[in-house]
């Protein structure tokens, strides 16, 4: 049976963990040159006469905690991309013309929802997993199932090969290793395109307002987009 899939993620939401990402980092002047540093300090022609360690020493001590903090606020909000540290946040889903959408602020309770769901849905029929950079989507999925300890229903490959055990749109149109937007190949194919005024770097920002719904909506119509690329690249009439 075809699911067309889509999740949406968040940063790691862990207690603490900018915290400790911040005590890795050992902060570092930036590589500016010397009248740049002077001016950046605001030493005037004070600053003539110090050496370019003296003043990035001057750089550290002065703004070397925010930019620790700065560094490690990048690092953590790259953790959305990854399974081991980041959290779904939204999947939605489409079975047999039947849209789904799975949201709960507990990652496992949400996890478990959706694969109650998947279970319903397939109703004893092997699962076929279409989504647009499945690499991403599917290993994820399957590493917050293991972390949340939350049994995966039916035969689910997430490292399996495309076009056998699941199907990606960007591989199929790009080839392995090949990368193209799905807004971009669903251009390409006048297919229209994603979601205005949201993008995957949005998610979290609208997350935190408590925009829940706009996320669900964005979630939802990536998943027909795909669903709409699917079906030109594979000259099907449905999923």
């Amino acid at each position: 049976m075809h699911i067309v899939i889509d999740i949406e993620t968040i940063p790691d939401q862990s207690e603490g963990a900018l915290e400790r990402m911040a005590a890795d980092f050992t902060a570092k002047a930036p590589d500016l040159l010397k009248p740049q540093l002077i001016d950046a300090l605001d030493l005037g022609d004070n600053g003539k006469f110090k050496t370019v360690p003296e003043l990035k020493a001057m750089w550290i001590e002065k703004f070397g905690e925010e930019a620790k903090l700065e560094q490690a606020k990048e690092k953590w909000l790259k953790t959305s991309f990854d399974g081991a540290y980041g959290q779904i946040c939204c999947i939605c889903f489409d079975a047999d013309n039947k849209n789904y959408s799975i949201v709960n602020e507990d990652e496992k309770q949400l996890l478990i929802d959706f694969w109650h769901s998947i279970e319903r849905a397939l109703n004893g029929r092997p699962p076929y997993f279409i989504a647009h950079n499945a690499k991403f989507d599917l290993p994820f999925l399957y590493h917050r199932s293991v972390i949340n300890n939350v049994e995966p229903w039916g035969e689910f490959r997430p490292h399996g090969k495309h076009g056998y055990d699941y199907y990606c749109t960007m591989t199929a149109w790009a080839g392995f290793g090949g990368k193209i937007g799905l807004d971009r190949i669903a251009g390409i194919l006048g297919l229209g395109g994603k979601t205005e005024g949201m993008s995957g770097a949005e998610v979290w920002p609208e997350y935190q307002k408590g925009n829940i719904a706009k996320i669900i909506d964005y979630c939802r119509d990536d998943v027909a987009l795909t669903k709409k690329v699917y079906e030109r690249l594979t000259f099907s009439g449905g999923v």
